[in-house]
């Protein structure tokens, strides 16, 4: 069956015609590739809501289902879709969830038909995002990894570097309770899915809940979501996979983007690809984007580190480290991928609270920093804006040594809320307060400063990256989507709706 493209009078308002074929495509099995700012969410919300309301749904009533790999793009995805369709195209059974809730719900139909068995005999799981939710960590070696002896779930102990965990005596007595975490769900998950009766169930559980699966992302899915990909096509499902090789990043959670041209192949999906991109408004922008997908060499202007304020609206960069180096007068969002410890936690909080004062943004961390002082209330940093205000104040005061009073007020205030308690000041613990109060000084306007992955999907006037010689290198030597650090420089390059700029720093190595 041929893709069949919404005439130009009868397609849906300002949809283009690449648009308007992909959205109400009849392929049952459809790539879309989808460049920056081609309206990729657009698209997707329109291809959900096509689904959801077609004629044939009136008699068949499984669920139409979305998937993306984090909370943010789902939220992203079913704002777009209740605009465009109403409330009514998210009633109950359809849905747009992360992939994991996905896992979950084939985790325990195995377990609930007896298939797979959990230690204790538990059919239904508690799945939090970490460990730290529940427990302090400490530094330890010992860790475990999940397989599947048979039907039974089994855990063995491991040795690793050594680093900060949650100790194993702690997570036994809650995985005995049926108390487990995503990583656990989906480890479990794959090894289950290697047994063809397990994979057989699982696969007609998709085939009588679901009608159709449209896949965000695509590129940025693991061996385990593949799997979960081709047993929905082997179901029967109609299956739209939506993505981008050029803009993969979650190579730290197993993504494969190598292994998608594969299973387009393996399954049979027809690819219809969206060219036209509407966020260059600016002929620089337009041809600096066009150059680094076609793999020619680029050198971008420099712009000096300590006047942004007016010429860029975001600093990015590929780690969170070189935007605190870059300058004072960039404020990033997280210290460093989130660790769990409780002093870091802390900070967190305590960064949050100047991030929403001076930029109106959450800090990146603060889901996982309340989770790690076992704070459950959701509003739990708003309520502590007076208490955390004392903390900035000390931080600019005249105090003798105002970083180490201002620690000490946050562990005072911590005491106060969280059964967690904060160590004595160290160096260590001290170091994250000392590089707030250095943009507390700042008298400009600051800079908000992002990852590329949490700037995947964002887009701004005017963009400054913070960029080591060697990422300048790879930038004049041109890019490849082949190559995780030219993907995550791709990424950053093309959130620019006007121009990119190189901000100059001296301690880019």
């Amino acid at each position: 069956m041929t893709s069949i493209a919404s005439p130009s009078d009868t397609r849906p308002k300002n949809l283009t015609n690449e648009q308007a074929a992909a959205s109400g495509s009849l392929e049952r099995r459809l790539f879309i590739d989808a460049g920056p700012g081609t309206g990729k969410t657009t698209v997707a919300a329109q291809r959900f809501g096509a689904l959801r309301f077609a004629p044939e749904s009136r008699t068949d009533h499984r669920a139409i289902i979305a998937v993306s790999f984090t909370r943010a793009a789902t939220w992203t995805l079913k704002q777009r879709v209740r605009r465009i369709w109403g409330p009514a195209a998210l009633t109950w059974p359809h849905r747009i969830v992360t992939l994991d809730t996905i896992m979950c719900d084939l985790m325990h139909d195995l377990l609930r038909a007896g298939l797979l068995r959990w230690p204790n005999g538990h059919t239904e799981l508690t799945v939090i995002d970490s460990w730290s939710a529940l427990a302090q960590t400490k530094w330890t070696k010992k860790t475990y990894k999940v397989y599947v002896d048979a039907a039974d779930v089994k855990f063995v102990k491991v040795n690793l570097e050594g680093g900060a965990r949650v100790p194993l005596t702690e997570i036994g007595k809650h995985l005995a309770e049926g108390i487990c975490t995503h990583q656990d769900v989906r480890d479990a998950l794959e090894n289950a899915l290697k047994n063809e009766t397990m994979a057989a169930h699982s696969r007609d559980r998709l085939k009588v809940s679901a009608k159709a699966l449209i896949v965000d992302e695509v590129f940025d899915a693991n061996d385990l979501d593949i799997a979960i990909i081709e047993l929905a096509t082997q179901a029967g499902l109609s299956v739209t996979l939506v993505g981008d090789p050029w803009q993969a990043l979650y190579m730290f959670r197993g993504a494969r983007p190598d292994a998608i041209p594969a299973l387009l192949a393996r399954t049979g999906i027809t690819t219809l690809a969206l060219t036209e991109s509407f966020r260059w408004r600016g002929p620089m922008q337009r041809k600096l984007a066009a150059n680094l997908r076609e793999g020619h060499g680029v050198t971008l202007d420099l712009t000096a580190s300590d006047a942004l304020e007016g010429k860029v609206d975001v600093a990015l960069a590929t780690e969170w480290k070189p935007l605190w180096q870059a300058s004072d007068g960039i404020l990033p969002l997280a210290f460093h991928s989130f660790k769990g410890g409780i002093e870091e936690a802390a900070a967190t909080l305590l960064l949050n609270h100047v991030t929403r004062s001076a930029l109106g943004e959450n800090a990146t961390y603060l889901a996982d920093a309340l989770m790690t002082l076992s704070i459950n209330a959701p509003d739990a940093a708003e309520q502590l804006n007076n208490e955390l205000h004392q903390v900035v104040e000390t931080l600019v005061g005249s105090e003798k040594d105002p970083v180490r009073a201002a620690y000490a007020k946050l562990a005072e205030i911590t005491a106060s809320f969280s059964p967690r308690r904060l160590r004595r000041a160290h160096a260590a613990h001290t170091i994250r307060l000392k590089l707030i109060a250095a943009r507390l000084e700042q008298r400009a306007r600051l800079i908000p400063g992002l990852t590329t992955h949490q700037a995947k999907g964002g887009e701004w006037d005017a963009v400054g990256v913070v960029l080591s010689r060697l990422e300048q290198a790879r930038l004049q030597g041109g890019l490849t989507h082949e190559q995780d650090t030219d993907r995550k420089l791709y990424v950053a390059c093309t959130r620019a709706r006007m121009c990119t700029v190189l901000i100059a720093t001296e301690t880019a190595e």
